[in-house]
């Protein structure tokens, strides 16, 4: 090699170095989102003959009317349930979990307290710790119109310190879900969500989300609560998990956690801790 060709790939290497570490995990995943992922650009031409005569439909027969009412029931009823025979589908939101010092979120028809109320606000907000370098706060409000279903709205803001630029970098989430709580047990609920995400900072692209959450009321005043939700973002993962330990005090609670965040191909790992309030 030419003694004037290693200066020249030495400043190379630095330049390319210096592009690195001046990019948070951030960054990266604000580049990439902005980006998105290869799209195929190959095309199918292959298309049914117009020659090929119609096939016939096939008619009704006992076979296929058992096939219709299993995938009615693998759908349907195991997505929303049916209200004649499932009788926790009825059970009432209660005016915050542990205020009889036994139910959850929920609570029986039978149940012989008088007091129930049909509308709540729970309200969420978590500290998000991963190192002294990266961090975000994620705040929650969950407003149940009544007890068949609830309207989510998460809002998580990201914060990175880079140390070679001693700049910080930022990446805000957005989710709005729609939720509905499939079993609805006086100490366990389970439902899914779906709804739409959108990232901004710069990112300003929105996207299709939906996952499922749960409540595990152990005893007076425990609860565990957690969620997953899965979204694509210009074709790259935006995907969430969290699990929290919940100490209730009357309308009050503090939480313990631990939250994942997957923004297109960084993973953010986050110790939580918090607390929230029903109304």
């Amino acid at each position: 090699m030419k003694p004037i060709f290693k200066p020249i790939l030495l400043l190379a290497f630095l330049i390319a170095a210096s592009n690195t570490f001046s990019q948070t995990k951030i960054d990266q995943s604000k580049e990439e989102l902005k980006k998105g992922s290869p799209k195929n650009t190959g095309s199918n031409n292959t298309s049914p003959s117009s020659t090929n005569p119609p096939k016939e439909k096939p008619c009704r027969n006992g076979f296929g009317d058992l096939v219709a009412d299993v995938f009615l029931y693998l759908t349907y009823y195991s997505i929303i349930g049916s209200y004649g025979s499932e009788d926790h589908l009825h059970s009432k939101l209660t005016k915050y979990p542990y205020y009889n010092q036994s139910s959850g979120n929920f609570e029986s028809t039978d149940s012989s307290t008088a007091a129930r109320n049909r509308f709540r606000i729970d309200i969420d907000n978590q500290f998000l710790f991963s190192h002294k370098d990266l961090f975000g706060n994620h705040i929650r409000a969950k407003i149940h119109p009544f007890q068949y279903f609830h309207f989510q709205l998460d809002y998580i803001q990201l914060k990175e310190f880079n140390s070679f630029s001693a700049q910080y970098s930022n990446l805000a989430l957005l989710d709005i879900n729609f939720c509905y709580d499939r079993l609805r047990f006086e100490k366990f609920n389970l439902g899914w969500a779906l709804g739409m995400n959108y990232v901004a900072n710069g990112v300003n692209k929105a996207g299709f989300t939906g996952g499922f959450n749960t409540d595990i009321f152990i005893a007076h005043p425990i609860s565990l609560f957690s969620s997953i939700k899965w979204s694509s973002v210009n074709g790259l993962p935006v995907n969430q998990f969290e699990v929290q330990a919940k100490y209730h005090q009357k309308k009050f609670f503090v939480s313990l956690g631990y939250e994942r965040l997957k923004i297109a191909t960084p993973n953010y790992n986050f110790l939580s801790f918090g607390g929230g309030i029903y109304l």
